[in-house]
């Protein structure tokens, strides 16, 4: 349930694939985001401007296709399962490389972030990430080495539109609390879980002026201050109520602190990035998802398995 306080973002002045851009009333985006999105998917964009909606075959997302918009996603959704963490090509060569998004008008492109590792440490940050875009999607029992639809799913995964500044050192790289959460979908919840998990994610900017890179003089790509995950699976038993971790993350520059530091409500989130999730449940619903504590489903994890959520990259 969209909580009534929102905290805005305040504009500052700071082999080729495609796939459709949409918006959600038919078509391609709709369907993708009814797959990715179960419980539903928000709507709404907290900056005022006109949303474009990126169906890609691997995750959807949310873009404001202005100047002003930023040139980052403000959300995109994903799923992730057993078969969707198999791969049979590497990163590299037409995999590693990133790429503006031909379906934007408005979109970052790669030279904007060039210089920034060396000077200020940013990395180009998968909001989906590239580990999770593997798996014979098409069901014609081939990967992406051996089938062009599949390797389609790998080579959209390096759209600057699914990528954000993210400080390599403390953050996206080894020991960052975003690369231990991405491992720990992966690695924990999916591969020894074996959950078929559905997460969204996005960038939050606080009001007034925020960092920013990039060398254009009217449009840079912003630099969020926070980050957030929620994650979510179904247990099949019986119950329209989806199990829900929710995270919250400030943009560290060094690396510190566990997962289970940065659990909030969905209600938090919410508040912050201005957005309504899981707004097909039914309201009672919906409201008691979004005001408990995803401790508890942590604490849930933990008591099954007392080592299910520790660990290493925890």
């Amino acid at each position: 349930m969209l909580m009534r306080l929102m905290i805005l973002a305040v504009v500052t002045t700071v082999t080729v694939y495609a796939d459709a851009a949409d918006d959600f009333s038919a078509g391609p985006a709709q369907k993708r985001a009814e797959e990715m999105c179960p419980w539903g998917h928000p709507t709404q964009n907290p900056w005022g401007g006109d949303l474009k909606y990126l169906a890609r075959t691997a995750y959807v997302s949310a873009y404001d296709d202005r100047p002003e918009g930023g040139l980052v996603p403000l959300w995109v959704a994903y799923r992730v399962s057993q078969d969707l963490l198999k791969k049979d090509v590497k990163r590299k060569g037409e995999f590693a490389s990133f790429r503006k998004d031909p379906d934007l008008k408005h979109a970052a492109v790669d030279s904007e972030y060039v210089g920034f590792f060396d000077s200020r440490g940013f990395a180009r940050g998968h909001l989906a990430p590239w580990a999770v875009m593997g798996g014979d999607r098409n069901g014609n029992g081939k990967l992406a080495k051996d089938d062009p639809e599949d390797a389609k799913t790998i080579f959209e995964a390096n759209y600057l539109s699914n990528i954000a500044p993210q400080h390599h050192a403390g953050f996206n790289g080894s020991g960052g609390i975003w690369f231990k959460g991405e491992r720990f979908v992966q690695e924990k919840l999916v591969a020894k879980g074996g959950k078929e998990v559905f997460v969204m994610t996005g960038c939050i900017f606080g009001p007034g002026m925020h960092e920013a890179i990039g060398k254009k003089v009217d449009s840079y790509v912003w630099v969020p201050a926070m980050f957030y995950k929620i994650v979510a699976w179904r247990e099949f038993d019986g119950s329209d109520r989806p199990e829900v971790l929710a995270f919250l993350f400030p943009h560290h520059r060094a690396a510190h602190g566990n997962l289970e530091s940065y659990l909030v409500t969905v209600d938090v989130i919410e508040a912050l990035s201005g957005l309504d999730f899981f707004s097909d449940l039914p309201d009672a619903l919906e409201v008691n998802l979004e005001d408990t504590s995803t401790v508890e489903t942590w604490q849930k994890l933990k008591k099954a398995d007392p080592n299910f959520a520790g660990g290493p990259n925890n």
